[in-house]
């Protein structure tokens, strides 16, 4: 649970660093915006996020990054609705892709746990 927590701040932090710089109407705002997409596809790492989980959390990052600058120039209710629901998908995905995504069951025993399996037998 600390790399969750450790990789959801990490990502708040830019992004709302973002928000702030987007916020002023003349700072460049591909370089931020860039900026965010690859600090957001570089927080998995660690985990065994391929690239579609990667895209998925780097983009999600980015549209916090707009939402939240629209939302601090006070842009209304939908800008910060859209806000909440893009932080809701973004630590759903990293608290997944934390956790370690989809496990496979473990098997136990040998053959239908009867035995020793093939050195057993005499």
């Amino acid at each position: 649970m600390p790399g969750f927590l450790l990789r959801n701040f990490l990502l708040l932090a830019v992004e709302s660093g973002a928000a702030a710089l987007l916020r002023d109407p003349g700072t460049p705002w591909i370089p931020v915006l860039l900026a965010v997409f690859v600090a957001g596809s570089a927080v998995p790492h660690g985990t065994e996020a391929e690239l579609g989980a990667r895209f998925l959390v780097a983009l999600t990052a980015v549209g916090v990054a707009l939402a939240g600058a629209g939302a601090w120039e006070g842009h209304g209710l939908a800008a910060t609705a859209g806000l909440a629901v893009l932080l809701l998908v973004q630590t759903a995905a990293l608290l997944r892709l934390s956790r370690g995504g989809r496990r496979r069951p473990v098997r136990r025993g040998g053959r239908g746990g009867r035995g020793r399996g093939r050195r057993g037998r005499r």
